[in-house]
């Protein structure tokens, strides 16, 4: 059944549709479930021309107006970043790559009718993917190692095009980066975020079992206290900067298979974290909040598959991927730059194993309660807990196994 259209999203839409928007139907479909959309809303809204066949779809992303949420939390930021990235970095970099290689090889980035920029009114008018036939992986179920190689090779193209376009023009490149946010920064610095990590980093001590464990709980026991730093310092700038997606868990992608199951194309959604960091904390962000310890096991694989399809991309562009990102170079970064990966995944897999019921979005942190009572009602809510100890188990064991704690 459809819902009502709220009259801010009627408003946008007219400057959409070419012609008279009152020639359609307009339905919105019912919006995201509870806890899925975070920083706002999201509402599905289908336009049905009356007289012929003409329909438009679209996904309308909306942010939270009330006072309550948008004190805490850096709502406004998130969204004029990526209100930028729509409107001006990705129209760059796609002019880039055109005028570099003669064509556009990377596209899996969905498409953008309209923004709005406006205090509290904040939004974007996006493609709906679902009605192209795109879907999202199963949140609870871990990605696979095949899917893994798929995205790695997908994130080394992504990274390729802004490190060819850094090394063939520095100087716009550094104006472009200039206009994204550190948003990830921004909400570590904000005390509800910060306290989740604390939180989420003591809750993932539990995963682990004294007399068996003690040399991870040894390594990993001073992460509740230094969380945040680590966090913050992982996303510090570096010599290999890319435009990095930064919110790479499987909500913010979409899939569309063969008849197989196997992937044949997909779009990265949400580019509100958006920055200009080491690569490595896509990658690993993306790795530790869907895999398991088979696929960690595989990483210098999954290295090999990423490097060799950004050194493919980075040839296109007349580029030497020796001189811009070299192997050995993702591979020493990894230590220090997964640490973003690895701790908010451990958070992520909470979310991911949260049951339906007991989803909360962050209209429901803001009730008057200090930070750290919001972010435990958060961190507090049911889940499967026998499933996150073992994924929370599976990144500490690989973290201690590689060297990986800092």
């Amino acid at each position: 059944m459809g819902t009502v259209l709220p009259p801010k999203i009627y408003d946008v839409l007219k400057t959409v549709v070419k012609g008279n928007i009152d020639d359609f139907t307009v339905t919105v479909h019912d919006p995201n479930k509870k806890g899925e959309g975070y920083l706002g809303k999201l509402f599905f809204v289908t336009l049905q021309e009356k007289n012929n066949d003409c329909r438009l779809v679209f996904a309308v992303k909306c942010a939270f107006s009330e006072n309550a949420v948008r004190d805490q939390y850096p709502i406004r930021g998130a969204f004029l970043n990526e209100i930028y990235f729509y409107t001006k970095l990705w129209p760059r970099l796609c002019k880039f790559q055109e005028s570099a290689s003669g064509k556009r090889s990377f596209h899996h980035v969905p498409r953008c009718y309209a923004v709005v920029s406006d205090n509290d009114q904040e939004m974007l008018v996006l493609e709906n993917l679902k009605l192209r036939g795109f879907e999202m992986h199963d949140k609870k179920k871990p990605v696979s190692v095949s899917m893994f190689e798929y995205l790695f090779g997908l994130y080394g193209k992504l990274h390729a095009l802004s490190l060819a376009y850094k090394a063939l023009h520095p100087e716009e490149f550094s104006e472009l980066g200039e206009g994204v946010s550190d948003m990830w920064v921004t909400f570590c610095k904000k005390h509800p975020f910060g306290e989740a990590i604390r939180i989420g980093m003591r809750q993932a001590m539990k995963a682990l079992e004294p007399g068996m464990d003690d040399q991870i709980i040894e390594r990993f026991s001073h992460y509740e206290e230094d969380g945040v730093e680590l966090f913050c310092n992982s996303l510090e700038k570096t010599r290999y900067n890319a435009v990095i997606h930064g919110d790479g868990w499987s909500n913010n992608m979409m899939f569309k298979y063969d008849e197989s199951k196997n992937p044949v194309d997909m779009r990265f959604l949400d580019f509100q974290l958006c920055t200009v960091a080491s690569p490595v904390c896509d990658l690993s962000y993306c790795l530790y909040s869907g895999g398991t310890k088979e696929t960690f096991d595989q990483l210098d694989r999954l290295l090999q598959v990423y490097h060799d399809a950004l050194s493919d991309s980075l040839r296109s562009y007349g580029c030497d991927a020796e001189q811009l990102y070299p192997l050995e170079a993702l591979k020493s970064d990894w230590k220090k730059h997964c640490q973003m990966g690895a701790i908010i995944g451990i958070i992520i897999w909470r979310n991911k194993l949260t049951c339906a019921d007991a989803a909360l979005d962050l209209m429901d942190l803001t009730d008057g309660e200090d930070s750290k009572e919001m972010m435990q009602k958060f961190l507090n809510t049911k889940i499967d807990e026998g499933t996150y100890r073992e994924r929370v188990r599976d990144i500490l064991s690989h973290l201690y196994e590689r060297d990986l704690f800092m």
